[in-house]
């Protein structure tokens, strides 16, 4: 009798660890006469450094099902593909593959560059399984689908990137697979092809092949998948049902975003001058200034931020101080300081001020710019119409009901000024924050929409 198989993939306790040299002294052999002239034990330590891409995954697709594997770059989830296809062996466990797998991992491995494109469909089509009469039956389909009809005879060599991939993934879907493994390459080519893979995948989806799709669109994710498996570090941190699985990845990734913008703003926390005499400001200030931006790269990658992110030296303040500024707070309808906003919540600004000389012409204002420098938005108690009286120190409070700004990192600024500009205390890019949106708008603001439909 036959054993029935009921799933396609199986992983019992997967760990994968990959070693790396530690060098003692990287420069030491930069040319060849440094090389010689170091000793051989100098050329690397004894000591390794090992490094865990995968530890105790166990997880089981059924056949027909489509599983979907989230997580932030370095979790461990193109190396687990890479043990499934059988590209890594695992340090420890069991796999088990049932089944003719087509890996959309690197499109194109294994083609040779001097090789014609037909010729490599064929080189490719032995290689997935298929035998040389069930390649000569779909190489056209295969040309045809990736649109090199003119080009299939010319060594791909001479192809570019775009016809190089739409190549690799029109071979791989014509294999007829039972597993589908998919790691972020539904992006090959212009529009309407990219529309024409995801047409294609889903039809092997509807037939009943297994689907697993490793991505960072997470839309995608809750589109085509039965569950999702979030790794982290490694391990497997959640599974289950898309939707809560993807809603708690996401609350996690903004939990990490505000604790990094909250971070960035306790280093620009400088503008709080509670505990400075007058001569310790204008050190801060200078200090603050010459600090270096070299963690902007971070965060630029942290948010998706284009065109760099806010330096400590963008922080400027100006002005003649009988109104100063002592401090500023972002904060939500809960009055819980805030650094992360979604579109539709409301933002609470708070301007502590002290009162060092007596004058009686003060307006109260604020900017929000785009870390780009556009300015989004920008008023005061004067165009406002709002008249305000203080006595020493105070509190002025700003709220910012239905803030529908789009997804993008943004930058405050508040000032204290007479009505003519002039000004008291001025500060430039205070703090800075970030707003998300569910929706892929493009543009700054998101108005309240409503769509009808009418005949002529």
């Amino acid at each position: 009798m036959v054993k029935k198989v009921h799933y396609t993939i199986e992983l019992i306790e997967i760990s994968k660890s990959f070693k790396r040299l530690n060098f003692a002294n990287k420069r030491s052999y930069t040319t060849l006469k440094s090389f010689f002239l170091n000793p051989w034990k100098t050329l690397f330590d004894d000591r390794s450094v090992k490094r865990v891409a995968v530890q105790n995954i166990t997880m089981r697709v059924p056949r027909g099902a489509s599983v979907g594997v989230i997580g932030r770059n370095g979790s461990g989830k193109s190396t687990l593909l890479k043990l499934i296809t059988g590209i890594y062996r695992p340090d420890s466990g069991r796999i088990n593959v049932h089944g003719r797998v087509a890996a959309l991992i690197e499109l194109g491995a294994g083609f040779h560059p001097d090789f014609t494109g037909r010729e490599n469909v064929i080189l490719g089509g032995l290689m997935h399984g298929l035998s040389r009469l069930q390649i000569e039956e779909r190489l056209e389909e295969i040309i045809a689908f990736a649109e090199l009809e003119e080009a299939i005879d010319e060594p791909i060599r001479c192809y570019s990137s775009g016809m190089f991939m739409r190549l690799g993934f029109s071979l791989a879907v014509h294999t007829d697979p039972d597993i589908l493994i998919i790691d972020e390459v539904l992006s090959v080519g212009d529009e309407a092809f990219v529309r024409k893979c995801k047409e294609r995948v889903a039809a092997l989806k509807a037939a009943g092949k297994t689907l697993l799709l490793v991505t960072h669109d997470l839309e995608a994710a809750l589109r085509w998948c039965d569950e999702v498996i979030w790794l982290d570090h490694g391990e497997i941190k959640d599974r289950g049902d898309p939707r809560r699985v993807i809603d708690a990845y996401r609350g996690f990734l903004e939990k990490g975003e505000e604790q990094q913008l909250s971070e960035k703003n306790r280093q620009t926390d400088h503008y709080n001058t509670n505990l400075l005499d007058d001569q310790e400001k204008s050190v801060a200030f200078v200090e603050q200034n010459e600090l270096s931006d070299s963690f902007n790269s971070d965060f630029a990658n942290a948010f998706g931020v284009s065109g760099g992110a806010i330096s400590l030296a963008e922080f400027k303040r100006w002005g003649s101080r009988e109104l100063e500024i002592r401090a500023v707070e972002l904060l939500d309808q809960a009055g819980q300081q805030r650094a992360l906003f979604h579109g539709g919540d409301v933002m609470i600004i708070k301007i502590i001020y002290k009162q060092n000389e007596i004058v009686d012409d003060y307006h109260f204002g604020i900017a929000i710019r785009r870390n780009d420098g556009l300015m989004v938005f920008g008023t005061n108690t004067l165009i406002e119409g709002q008249t305000i009286i203080i006595k020493n120190d105070g509190v002025i409070t700003i709220e910012l009901k239905d803030f529908s700004l789009l997804e993008g990192s943004y930058l405050l600024d508040v000032a204290v000024h007479r009505s003519d500009g002039y000004p008291y205390d001025y500060h430039s890019a205070v703090l800075h924050f970030a707003v998300r949106s569910e929706k892929p708008r493009i543009g700054v603001c998101a108005p309240i929409l409503t769509w009808e439909v009418g005949q002529l």
